[in-house]
């Protein structure tokens, strides 16, 4: 008898056929969205999301929960990598801002044929209320309102992303530092937090990310309407045969054809309508 004592506490691995992956291309498929608004790009994802979440799938199916919530917080930041990746196309000002800081350089030569701007937020993590508003300033050269409901609403998007530390990093397990970030009392000192996603609690969390994300958008889009109006004029670069073109791709970047359709936008304008009332306003 030649046992191993080695081999005594878990399964024994084939070493003459070691597992690997066959074909890395397999995993990834070139996608050329059709969506025109980082917004309707977010509801898109969230929607796939929610139509598996339903309470007997979450139930007969409880680790799940955690992994969904993981889904929400990535589609949300898709949504801010994306957005400010348009806008820094758009937007003089944010050229200027953003050329000010640092690129990694693997984004540059695998974007080099285009979208170099999403390239720049590669290295950003968006799951963390306080980068978004530091990439905000320093990207796009906005302070976003601190008595606003963005503001407001980033402070609860905030306890979402301390959730998922634990999820991503530790199994489910809430580490320490996002507890106390969390104001979580230690009445258990000898064990340890697990973290659980039932149904309600995604919905909670769902509607958190719907919301921010909703704000964010409508702030923003003032901001550049603003801009077209009164800023982007005064810069040496403006040329005013232009301008149409350019609220055209501000409106198509912030535009939700899902809230039209679901008859969410309280203010049913049309492109033209709109862009009339914005020179009103500030011109």
């Amino acid at each position: 008898m030649n046992e191993n004592w080695r081999e005594a506490i878990n399964q024994s691995i084939n070493t003459e056929k070691l597992a690997k992956i066959d074909d890395i291309n397999q995993y990834v498929v070139s996608s050329s969205s059709v969506i025109d608004s980082s917004i309707d790009a977010f509801y898109a994802t969230t929607q796939d999301i929610s139509n598996v979440a339903k309470p007997d799938f979450l139930q007969q199916h409880p680790s799940m929960g955690t992994l969904l919530l993981v889904g929400f917080i990535s589609a949300s930041e898709n949504y801010f990598r994306d957005l400010f990746a348009r806008i820094i196309r758009i937007c003089p000002i944010a050229q200027a801002a953003s050329s000010e800081q640092t690129i990694n350089l693997d984004s540059v030569i695998w974007h080099r044929e285009g979208l170099v701007e999403r390239g720049a937020f590669e290295h950003i993590s968006f799951a963390d209320a306080d980068k978004i508003k530091s990439t905000c300033r320093k990207f796009l050269k906005y302070e976003l309102k601190k008595r606003g409901i963005t503001n407001e609403l980033l402070q609860e998007f905030g306890k979402i992303c301390e959730l998922r530390h634990g999820i991503v990093h530790s199994n489910s397990l809430l580490a320490g530092k996002n507890a106390i970030k969390l104001e979580i009392p230690n009445n258990a000192p000898n064990q340890v937090l697990q973290i659980t996603i039932g149904y309600e609690q995604l919905q909670e969390c769902r509607l958190i990310s719907t919301m921010l994300i909703a704000s964010f958008n409508t702030e923003m889009f003032e901001e550049m309407a603003k801009r077209w109006a009164v800023d982007w004029p005064q810069l040496p670069s403006w040329n005013s045969e232009t301008a149409d073109v350019l609220f055209e791709k501000i409106w198509k970047s912030f535009y939700s054809k899902v809230d039209k359709q679901n008859s969410s936008i309280s203010t049913q304008l049309t492109m033209l309508q709109c862009k009339n009332r914005v020179k009103r306003e500030f011109t």
